[in-house]
């Protein structure tokens, strides 16, 4: 099962000469806070899978408008370099404006009205950190890391998509309301590279039933 997810972003678009949008340069995603799904992503996430699926400095990953790929007309072009820095995936592409749906989404980076990004993976590792107490006596939530992923795409989303998408997936597919944690499990965690994965698909599969 293929998951995605957003954040806010600053996404500043590249202009050529004429002053016309042609790319834009945004985080795809971000290192070392917890979202609203419960995750929290740490650097050297993405290390595999850009060495081997885009060695060429992470030149080549596909970029869609909303991760629709089912529709050939949303594949918004194909990213120029893509690197993990300090602060999470920063990611750079071209995009093609010689679409009615490319000129639009180039206009709308140039003039701010977008301003988050998002990226579709599988989890290849990742662990279960539990909740601890500080010594301020508040506590530290815990949270699922995810340490090692595999990208397959990033995508320009519509302002506001942000919270609702991490709050209607973690309750559509989890069976969680938006301030609750899926359950650590030993067993499962000590067997499963991906426990939170195998809960998801095991939720939707149920809901498939149904």
């Amino acid at each position: 099962m293929m998951l995605t997810k957003t954040i806010r972003t600053p996404v500043t678009a590249r202009t050529n000469e004429e002053g016309e949008s042609t790319g834009f340069t945004g985080y795809a995603a971000v290192f070392g806070n917890i979202d609203l799904g419960g995750d929290k992503i740490v650097k050297g996430a993405f290390t595999q899978t850009l060495a081997s699926r885009y060695p060429d400095h992470g030149a080549g990953i596909p970029v869609y408008w909303n991760h629709d790929t089912d529709d050939p007309f949303k594949n918004l072009g194909l990213t120029t370099s893509a690197i993990e820095d300090e602060h999470g995936l920063k990611v750079e592409g071209d995009i093609d404006t010689g679409t009615a749906l490319g000129k639009q989404v180039a206009k709308l980076l140039k003039e701010n009205r977008v301003s988050q990004m998002s990226f579709a993976f599988d989890i290849e590792d990742g662990a279960w950190v539990d909740s601890r107490k500080n010594d301020d006596g508040t506590i530290s939530p815990g949270y699922y890391e995810l340490r090692r992923l595999d990208l397959y795409e990033v995508s320009i989303c519509p302002i506001g998509m942000n919270q609702a998408t991490e709050v209607s997936a973690k309750k559509a597919v989890l069976g969680l309301d938006p301030d609750q944690q899926p359950e650590h499990d030993e067993k499962t965690a000590a067997t499963d590279p991906a426990p939170r994965k195998t809960d998801a698909a095991r939720r939707l599969r149920l809901l498939n039933l149904q």
